[in-house]
């Protein structure tokens, strides 16, 4: 398989607007054009994602994504519905449709990217181990 760059549009937290008869609008205060190769995996275009907006590795986030699909095309109007991204199957979707089906359409992602807090143990937590073990010592 040769790798076939795609230029994607991508909204950085923002809302998913839909209008009646099938059509969603993605609002976002941030965009940025993101290059993406039909080998990559999930895990690595959320990276190159994460890269687009200056963040770091993506252990430190969490990424959710969501393309536009496009349903139909009447008019020279697209009518969209959002999908999830969550698998390198979802990837292979969207080149299919980007290139073959829906090829005047302008591929669109929505990242939905919150931080992981670090796992943190309450300062009240204490242990008391001394109260499950009880050992009896029987000299005679």
């Amino acid at each position: 398989m040769t790798s076939a760059p795609l230029l994607v549009l991508v909204y950085f937290n923002g809302t998913i607007f839909t209008e009646e008869n099938y059509y969603e609008t993605y609002i976002s205060s941030e965009t940025a054009w993101v290059t993406i190769i039909d080998t990559k995996n999930i895990v690595e275009v959320k990276q190159a994602i994460l890269n687009n907006f200056n963040m770091s590795a993506l252990h430190q986030y969490q990424v959710e994504l969501q393309y536009r699909l496009p349903i139909y095309i009447c008019g020279g109007n697209a009518h969209y519905r959002s999908c999830n991204i969550a698998a390198d199957d979802d990837l292979e979707a969207i080149f299919f449709m980007a290139t073959q089906k829906a090829v005047q359409v302008q591929v669109e992602i929505m990242a939905f990217i919150t931080p992981i807090q670090p796992n943190t143990t309450p300062n009240e937590l204490c242990y008391d181990l001394s109260n499950n073990f009880s050992f009896s010592l029987n000299l005679h």
